[in-house]
């Protein structure tokens, strides 16, 4: 062994970004291999590092640039780095060139270098020169790599799909991962379903956090990199390595034809950047109920037709009825024609007397429910339209009216 070294070799990192002015940070450097190692007999001797940028992303280019005193300019200095997959290429005179992969994982990778002495004697140090690389975060279009399935649902709530309790509850959000862009970095989005009754009212709001980003080309790898998100970024613990291709929509309340709302969009919490308002994706299912539904409505008729005028009856104003709904299968919506049974032309419900009302069938044409249909909104409980009714009334002759109506479903 050589003499003992009474002061160890003395290597300079500078990172600065090309063009500022650098500070020096003196650091001691140490074998990166040490079985067999002889050290230089080198009193007094440094070397400088000098690096174009503070941060690099995958495909950036390293320029770095080495200086050696005079007590060591006989010495030659060659960069490498251990662990990061990079070489470092001589463009000239104490320059080096070398290419970040794309498949690079974000992290610090300390530059080392191999030392040559005028000898042939070769030694190799580890330096404090750090190269710190750090992947883009941008925001990529979901509707570029999301989507729901196995349904595909409707646009807007008037073209909801309708779907049984059962389809409903398998439905899953979808990342095809392929198809995020390269450097997009890792995508966090905000997934929330809502649940509308058919009146409007919000019966259930399930928000649900997740994450996914583009394959790094095979399963270990992609593991280590959620493992790396995972506990970089809290609010995504409970986050499970399948949830990077799909995930399930949670639902529990599905009263009958309610409409599911399903909205994915970026969590701008994490990400930084501008917020687009127009970076989403909405979908609309419709929970299947039964075909035919009773309702009781109370109306006031107006008779604008009276097939037997000359058996005058003086009508009240209220008629009370119970009404069968027919529900479409394909939109889930009510037929806009219902029939009805119940008292016509009364004082009030109950209130039936001689020469004034009776007892009624009704064919109802629902012109509310028509305006409905076209995304008018009007309260799923009033109904306004026209009626044909075959009339019976109390001591009088049965005829055929024809009504305006306008009522109120309880």
């Amino acid at each position: 062994m050589l003499k003992n070294i009474s002061h160890a070799i003395m290597l300079l990192c500078i990172v600065g970004a090309a063009g500022a002015q650098s500070q020096q940070q003196s650091t001691t450097v140490y074998p990166v291999f040490s079985t067999g190692l002889i050290w230089s007999p080198i009193e007094d001797g440094s070397i400088t590092l000098s690096v174009d940028k503070l941060v690099y992303f995958p495909g950036d280019t390293i320029r770095l640039t080495i200086r050696q005193n005079d007590s060591i300019a006989a010495f030659t200095v060659t960069p490498i780095l251990v662990d990061g997959g990079i070489a470092f290429q001589p463009v000239g005179p104490n320059a080096y060139l070398a290419a970040i992969p794309e498949t690079l994982m974000p992290g610090s990778y300390h530059i080392s270098v191999k030392v040559v002495d005028a000898l042939g004697r070769r030694f190799v140090y580890q330096t404090s020169c750090v190269v710190e690389v750090e992947e883009y975060q941008a925001v990529e279009r979901v509707d570029k790599y999301a989507s729901i399935g196995p349904e595909p649902g409707g646009r807007d709530p008037l073209t909801a799909e309708v779907l049984d309790r059962e389809q409903i509850k398998n439905l899953h959000v979808i990342f095809h991962r392929d198809s995020i862009r390269e450097h997009m970095g890792p995508q966090f989005l905000t997934i929330r379903t809502t649940v509308l009754s058919r009146e409007g009212t919000i019966v259930q709001t399930y928000v649900r956090r997740v994450m996914t980003f583009r394959s790094r080309g095979g399963p270990n790898r992609d593991l280590a990199m959620f493992l790396q998100y995972r506990k970089a970024y809290g609010a995504y613990a409970v986050i499970r390595p399948e949830d990077l291709k799909q995930v399930q929509v949670e639902v529990d309340t599905l009263p009958d034809w309610a409409v599911v709302k399903i909205s994915i969009e970026p969590d701008y919490s994490i990400t930084i950047g501008e917020v687009d308002k127009s970076n989403y994706v909405t979908r609309y299912f419709r929970v299947e109920g039964p075909s035919i539904e009773v309702g009781f409505t109370l109306g006031i008729p107006k008779v604008l037709y009276d097939t037997d005028a000359r058996d005058t009856i003086e009508y009240g104003n209220t008629s009370a009825m119970m009404r069968f709904y027919y529900f479409d299968g394909t939109s889930g919506q009510r037929f806009p024609v219902n029939l009805g049974i119940g008292t016509f032309g009364v004082s009030s419900p109950i209130d039936i007397s001689p020469g004034r009302g009776g007892f009624a069938m009704s064919v109802f044409l629902d012109v509310v429910e028509l305006m409905r249909r076209v995304g008018i909104g009007f309260p799923l409980r009033v109904n306004a339209g026209l009626e044909l009714v075959p009339f019976f009334p109390i001591h009088r002759r049965s005829r055929v009216l024809l009504n305006a109506q306008l009522g109120v479903t309880l």
